[in-house]
């Protein structure tokens, strides 16, 4: 587990409760995350740079900012946007997927705030206590964590 980031309100311990990829050893991290996210996402987005929110539809690589092809080749950075999926659990539990740089979320900043403006936009019902993990297990809290850590840099 060396390396992952855990921040916020939610212990490791209790978002591995709710899901159980997200505790410190275990084995096909990275593929019990894509089974959620990927079966039956709740929504796929990309989010600009300025903050502005798309919908990637069920498919970030079928579905991108049109003009924007090049930041599918640009992995983990995607050339400034902020790419990731909603999730639910079968106990009701949301979860955001980020795809990025382990310190992406991680502080007050640019990353953040885009997140943050974008994720705000969604065109579905995200609870304040979702989980944003990165797609390496990274916690980052939850949304209200990750409002209140962006409103220190605004």
């Amino acid at each position: 587990m060396q390396g992952r980031l855990t921040l916020g309100s939610v212990s490791r311990e209790t978002a591995s409760v709710r899901f159980p990829f997200l505790a410190g050893h275990y084995r096909g991290r990275r593929k019990a995350l894509k089974e959620l996210t990927h079966f039956a996402p709740d929504f796929v987005f990309w989010i600009f740079p300025t903050g502005e929110l798309f919908d990637a539809k069920n498919a970030h690589r079928d579905n991108y900012p049109h003009g924007y092809r090049h930041i599918l080749d640009d992995e983990p950075d995607y050339g400034g946007f902020i790419r990731g999926r909603v999730a639910t659990s079968i106990d009701g539990y949301q979860l955001i997927a980020v795809y990025c740089r382990s310190e992406a979320l991680a502080d007050a900043g640019e990353k953040l705030n885009q997140f943050v403006t974008g994720i705000q936009q969604a065109p579905i019902p995200i609870s304040r206590d979702a989980l944003v993990v990165s797609d390496n297990a990274d916690i980052y809290g939850t949304l209200d964590d990750l409002i209140a850590r962006a409103g220190s840099s605004r």
